[in-house]
């Protein structure tokens, strides 16, 4: 009977153990809100919708959405950026970092509306955005991706981008400089060089509007005791504010 008991409290420990882990996964940041135009929201995984403000953490699992002449910029523990265009809706699926480590990895899925990535520390082929028609690998770049659900715009300004069709099984690299609509007819290249989002092909400037500047990640993570202080050290910009995001690195 005895050990019995002990099972017992062996698969009830190993079990908290896993919630506790799960849940520490779950709460810890993966990035940070860097700018916020008008009205940005997140919803973290068995949390509620809550507007997002300049220093807010981004955790695993979190939805970011965006209203109409909206836009927000997260930057991720791995220094990569994401620009996040109005009317728009993205998952943090997956995002493990740690430099050295070549396990790390990324995925973003965008079921509707318009973004740029810019990599950073990510091992190159470790980043994957992924749209209702195409997923999306990315090697050392800087794209932009538009996806009204039925087609996806992909325009990689530097790097290259492996690109599977969903809807036709067809794959193909697109390299820098270079431009394609992925849907059920197939990648076909076009002219296409913009989304047509503000926010996305010019970058954002400093925060304003209904969210207003709400201070650094430091100084706001200082008085949330529960989110531990890391630095923020912006890139560069590419096209646009220099709040948008560097120069691609090794992602």
């Amino acid at each position: 009977m005895r050990s019995l008991h002990t099972a017992i409290a062996t698969i009830l420990f190993g079990a908290t153990t896993i919630a506790v882990a799960y849940g520490a996964a779950s709460t810890t940041p993966v990035g940070d809100v860097e700018v916020v135009k008008e009205d940005a929201y997140g919803t973290p995984p068995a949390a509620a919708r809550e507007a997002k403000h300049r220093g807010d953490g981004v955790v695993y699992q979190e939805t970011l959405e965006t209203l109409q002449k909206s836009g927000l910029l997260v930057k991720f523990n791995d220094g990569s950026k994401l620009t996040l265009g109005a009317n728009s809706r993205i998952m943090v699926d997956s995002f493990v970092y740690a430099p050295g480590d070549n396990n790390s990895k990324a995925l973003i899925s965008i079921p509707i509306g318009a973004l740029r990535y810019v990599t950073g520390a990510m091992p190159k082929g470790q980043t994957t955005i992924d749209t209702p028609t195409a997923t999306m690998v990315l090697r050392g770049t800087n794209v932009k991706v538009l996806t009204d659900g039925r087609n996806t715009l992909l325009v990689v300004d530097e790097g290259s981008v492996s690109v599977h069709n969903k809807q036709t099984g067809e794959d193909t690299v697109v390299e820098e400089g270079d431009s394609v609509q992925i849907s059920s007819t197939g990648i076909n290249s076009t002219d296409e060089d913009d989304t047509g989002d503000p926010a996305v092909d010019d970058g954002l400037a400093q925060n304003t509007g209904k969210s207003g500047n709400q201070g650094t990640p430091e100084q706001r993570r200082g008085s949330e005791r529960s989110q531990p202080s890391r630095s923020n050290n912006s890139g560069n910009s590419t096209g646009g504010s220099s709040s948008s995001g560097g120069g691609t690195n090794p992602g």
